[in-house]
């Protein structure tokens, strides 16, 4: 069995490259071999070139996210429509995030008419193109099947695996090195409206010290490093206008790999305040490290109705007071154990299980 996996360089995007990688050496543990067909993100020929190529595979596997390709999504319907002619029986593309048409966005009418059509075309190209379509939610699959129409068998659940070998120190120790006293409340990765940052900022007077942000200003995971700046400078200014200096500490720049996981080590919760329907990576993370997580947005309502490792907020003003609730010893112990078995049921073996088994089905 011939298996070939399609997503972003690492030199181009960080979250779903590694990602793939990281699920390309569990599932490879499973027995069959997955060649890595990677392309650089934003520019479409540099995918385009291996095409040919994907001829020769049993199963072709397509990390999807919109605009992955560049040029607003448009080099995805010459992609997928290849792929719908000569693979469409042994295609899977993992949709990374689901967007409903009635999703909110924060651009002219026209601009958000057009977004959504192309969305909407762009889904019927992939339900067409494809075999089967995994997603991470069963929120997003909800999305597919009753806003979409594509057909609930088509589409499968499997969660964003979790890795299972990072190197972790101690809460006390990560602390120490990053020069964090009492509880830390961590905002991490990229900084886009999207995330909500400015959500918990504004509130930072409610919450308490200490609201860590780590994010890389310069990161190459956004299309528009303009958008990200100028967030950056909105939740500074939160802060600034607000005396919030004793609250909220800025600790920006590049984040290596063993900073990273540092960062998930010193924090007591992490929050993911993210607005609409996108997904999360985030959240695998925080569950790889057993840090429960307080969270707001569609995406995470399968998961608070399923594990107790995280609390979702419906209204903004409720968060300062899920922090709360959750930081009081008895709730945080529950919660701890549960992003333990949260982790062992969605970890990098157990859906690198369910990947091989779904491969082997459309090899046949």
């Amino acid at each position: 069995m011939k298996v070939a996996m399609v997503y972003p360089h690492i030199s181009s995007e960080k979250g779903i490259s590694k990602y793939s990688s990281d699920l390309i050496v569990s599932i490879e543990k499973q027995g069959p071999e997955i060649d890595d067909i990677t392309f650089i993100q934003g520019k479409p020929f540099s995918a385009f070139k291996y095409m040919a190529k994907l001829l020769s595979y049993d199963v072709v596997h397509v990390q999807h996210e919109y605009n992955m390709l560049g040029w607003y999504g448009m080099p995805y319907f010459f992609f997928l429509g290849f792929l719908g002619l000569f693979k469409k029986k042994k295609s899977i593309v993992t949709m990374h995030t689901v967007l409903s048409p009635n999703e909110e966005f924060k651009s002219g009418k026209l601009k958000t008419f057009l977004r959504k059509q192309l969305y909407k075309i762009q889904n019927r190209w992939i339900n067409w193109a494809s075999a089967k379509i995994v997603v991470h939610t069963d929120s997003f699959k909800k999305i597919l099947t009753r806003e979409y129409n594509i057909p609930v068998k088509k589409v499968i659940v499997l969660p964003h695996a979790i890795r299972e070998d990072v190197e972790t120190v101690s809460k006390m120790r990560a602390k120490k090195e990053l020069n964090l006293k009492g509880n830390t409340y961590l905002l991490i990765g990229s900084m886009i409206p999207d995330h909500g940052h400015d959500i918990v900022i504004s509130q930072s007077d409610k919450i308490g010290k200490t609201i860590l942000v780590a994010t890389n200003p310069n990161t190459v995971n956004d299309r528009d490093e303009r958008k990200i700046i100028n967030f950056l400078e909105l939740n500074k200014k939160i802060v600034e206008d607000n005396q919030f200096e004793n609250f909220v500490r800025f600790d920006l720049g590049n984040i290596p790999y063993k900073k990273w996981w540092k960062y998930f080590s010193a924090a007591d919760l992490v929050l993911l305040p993210y607005r609409g329907g996108i997904g999360s990576g985030i959240f695998a993370d925080a569950m790889a490290m057993k840090k429960p997580v307080i969270a707001t947005g569609k995406y995470f309502r399968g998961f608070a109705k399923n594990y107790g490792c995280l609390k979702l907020s419906k209204r903004d003003k409720d968060i300062p007071r899920l922090i709360k609730e959750s930081m009081k010893p008895q709730n945080y112990k529950k919660m701890i154990k549960e992003c333990d078995r949260f982790f062992k049921e969605n970890g990098l073996t157990p859906i690198s299980r369910k990947y091989k088994k779904l491969y082997t089905s459309l090899a046949k």
